[in-house]
């Protein structure tokens, strides 16, 4: 029987504080992956990289750890320092990289992760070569027949960004928004994770399509949307995926305050 606990993280932001970082990591010390959704280092020095290895150390050498970059992560289009430290997080645990930049690892033969790499210029990211790791993302999803499929992207898409108004532009280039979101309708079972709002942590499920969107918050301290106060610590999300349902969890990493909370019962067919 399936029960992976899964713990996810973003926006660490890490530049020279690491309490937040040190208590989010206390709390996912049981988890079974660790997935980490961009803006992982603040200036995308190698140094900042290096600490948080070293802040990780023993704990996590048998935890599988998963990570995409945000636009702190390659600032000025150069994620040097940041494939360096994918390279060394990932590197018991290869996973397939694709040349767009995009990845891809069955991590269990019910479950398959999939990275993508956006690249970020003048307030908007963009996945470059005219989107091909899109092209890789549809190309996947369509050969994988695997009960969860799981999308790692740092911007969420516009219609489920839980700042959207009526007047917002998506943080990916319209086009690609549309695109990335229209590959997201036409298939089913995929739980997209996403980061970079900081301020809210979301779960939204698509009943017609059957796909659940989950942005993360932030290390930083986080908001949970339709609230006044806000909460003074950061929180870490878990996803706990068996046979018959899944579970998701946000919870506060000082506190462990759940913030939020929902179940989804996945008796569906691939």
């Amino acid at each position: 029987m399936m029960n992976i606990n899964i713990g996810v993280i973003s926006d660490l932001h890490l530049f020279r504080k690491t309490i937040n970082i040190e208590n989010a990591l206390s709390k996912l010390q049981h988890v079974d992956i660790l997935c980490m959704v961009g803006d992982i280092a603040d200036r995308a020095e190698e140094e900042q990289y290096n600490i948080l290895l070293r802040l990780m150390g023993d704990t996590f050498r048998d935890i599988p750890v998963y990570c995409v970059s945000g636009n702190h992560d390659n600032p000025a289009r150069d994620d040097t320092a940041y494939r360096q430290f994918e390279k060394r997080i990932n590197d018991q645990y290869p996973a397939i990289v694709d040349e767009s930049g995009a990845f891809f690892k069955q991590i269990h033969e019910d479950v398959a992760l999939i990275g993508l790499n956006p690249q970020y210029h003048q307030k908007q990211f963009y996945f470059p070569e005219k989107g091909k790791q899109l092209a890789f993302l549809q190309e996947t999803l369509r050969a994988l027949t695997c009960k969860y499929r799981i999308v790692l992207c740092h911007p969420p898409l516009l219609a489920h960004n839980p700042h959207r108004t009526a007047e917002m532009v998506s943080y990916i280039v319209t086009e690609q928004d549309a695109r990335l979101q229209k590959i997201m309708d036409d298939n089913s079972n995929i739980i997209f994770l996403s980061g970079h709002t900081h301020i809210a942590p979301s779960i939204e499920f698509d009943e017609v399509h059957g796909n659940l969107y989950i942005n993360d918050g932030s290390i930083c301290p986080t908001t949970v949307k339709g609230t006044d106060a806000k909460v003074q610590q950061g929180n870490i999300t878990l996803l706990a995926l068996s046979e018959h349902e899944i579970c998701v969890t946000v919870k506060g990493i000082f506190s462990e305050m759940i913030l939020l909370e929902k179940r989804i019962h996945t008796d569906w067919n691939v």
